[in-house]
């Protein structure tokens, strides 16, 4: 990657070399290749002839050189409409052009709707007294329902996960979704004012990001008593190769867990993912094989067969060779088997029941999908918003050629037990407050 020396806002910035046409176009190709050959299901939203025609007029608009972060503004779109929560498209922050990664262009707020209006959310700076939370209709003179529409683009996932996406990072995506990006934004509101307010910078928005976030665990699951009734959070699946979060080291801490549980008597026991972000469907399993002892149903799957995920797959040393004997294109089905639950030392036959929420994800969401499907147990809590019950898994990774852009997508379609239903969201069958989320007492208190 070649870098030029530019003067910006009185300091010397790196600013990445522009690619020509032809380079632009060849890494569209190389973009289109995989999510048409390697993707699962790149026709999930949009129909093949849609889904080209995006590609196409895409390559139409390449007539001049532009920098990596311009053609990624440009082919985000395709990598949104594939439907798939687990993808990623995006740059490293070096590689942006310095406006992106160092100049105020984010707008410092993010938004909430109220029936057909759209108010300002949360603020990063500081409001202008008095006129937070307002109704806002434009923004530098564009429809705030428009630049949602363009920033729900910019993003990944289902179409209403993407929406709300965009409404939790406006400021974040904003910059994606305009044509010309700037430091100050002028908002219309319904009550007929217009406020002018300075934008922030990545570096403060990543700041807030974090803050969001879901908070990390020390430990991958703990277990406390309240009376005849057990607590475990499990807030996280994630495996690691060896030390205390390897797979053994989990295991381990789950038998102790449901020792200790067998010797307190315990007679309810409440198991909350509702923060878990997911990791390894391992430790889910292991987890109903203590709670469930009978057969169950398993996830079914299709896999796409291409030589691009064969080759990653044999660079991390693994080969499969049914998958290697199959046509290229061919999508594999795998029909829903029967999962018999592991023998564990310490058996729980007590009553169950599993919390949800909004952060449940991945490995998780796929864990109390099961518990949901099989009636093993009811859940409470709250739909997950990142996460849904049949989804697309098991990523294909890689680089654009010219640009570096980093891709990232689903080679496998996971299809919850009771099969693809409209609905493709995570039900509670008891429903909790944000506060009876917050508060495990009052939690505790809806088990019935």
């Amino acid at each position: 990657m070649v870098f030029t020396i530019l003067r910006f806002a009185g300091q010397a910035q790196t600013q990445p070399a522009r690619f020509s046409p032809d380079e632009l176009k060849e890494d569209l190709a190389c973009l289109r290749h995989l999510l048409t050959a390697v993707h699962v299901n790149p026709n999930g939203e949009l129909a093949p002839a849609p889904y080209n025609e995006l590609f196409n007029s895409i390559a139409a608009s390449l007539k001049d050189s532009a920098s990596a972060t311009e053609f990624l503004k440009k082919i985000r779109p395709v990598v949104a409409r594939l439907s798939d929560e687990h993808a990623q498209i995006n740059l490293k922050p070096e590689l942006l052009t310095p406006a992106y990664r160092s100049e105020p262009i984010y707008p410092p707020f993010t938004l909430k709707k109220k029936g057909n209006r759209y108010y300002v959310d949360q603020y990063l700076g500081n409001m202008p007294a008095g006129n937070s939370g307002e109704a806002v209709l434009s923004i530098n003179g564009v429809p705030v329902a428009m630049l949602l529409t363009q920033c729900a683009l910019a993003t990944t996932g289902y179409p209403d996960q993407r929406m709300k996406t965009a409404l939790r990072q406006f400021g974040y995506l904003y910059p994606w979704a305009v044509k010309e990006v700037t430091t100050s934004f002028i908002l219309k509101t319904a009550a007929g004012k217009t406020l002018t307010i300075p934008g922030i910078s990545l570096k403060d928005w990543d700041a807030f990001r974090a803050t969001q976030a879901v908070p990390g665990c020390a430990e991958r699951l703990s277990y406390t008593r309240y009376g005849n009734r057990g607590y475990i959070n499990a807030c996280s699946f994630d495996v690691k190769a060896e030390g205390p979060f390897s797979r053994d080291s989990i295991r381990a801490r789950i038998d102790n867990v449901f020792k200790q549980i067998q010797a307190d008597g315990i007679t309810q026991l409440i198991i909350d993912v509702s923060r878990n972000e997911g990791g390894s469907t391992v430790v889910g399993d292991y987890l109903i094989s203590y709670i469930h002892h009978q057969p169950y149903k398993g996830y079914q799957m299709n896999w796409k067969r291409s030589d691009a995920y064969l080759k990653l797959l044999r660079s991390w040393g693994f080969d499969n060779a049914q998958y290697a004997a199959e046509p290229v294109g061919k999508v594999l089905h795998f029909a829903s088997e029967q999962v018999v639950p592991e023998a564990v030392p310490y058996p729980y036959h007590g009553k169950t029941v599993v919390v949800i929420g909004p952060a449940t994800f991945s490995s998780a969401m796929s864990f109390a999908t099961l518990i949901k499907d099989n009636r093993i147990a009811p859940l409470m809590g709250q739909t997950p918003v990142n996460g849904h019950p049949t989804s697309i898994g098991e990523m294909f990774y890689t680089n654009l050629p010219h640009t570096q852009i980093f891709v990232r997508f689903g080679v496998k379609e996971h299809i919850r037990p009771a099969g693809k239903i409209a609905d493709n969201n995570l039900q509670p069958d008891i429903l909790l407050t944000d506060e009876q989320m917050r508060n495990v007492n009052l939690l505790l208190k809806q088990v019935k």
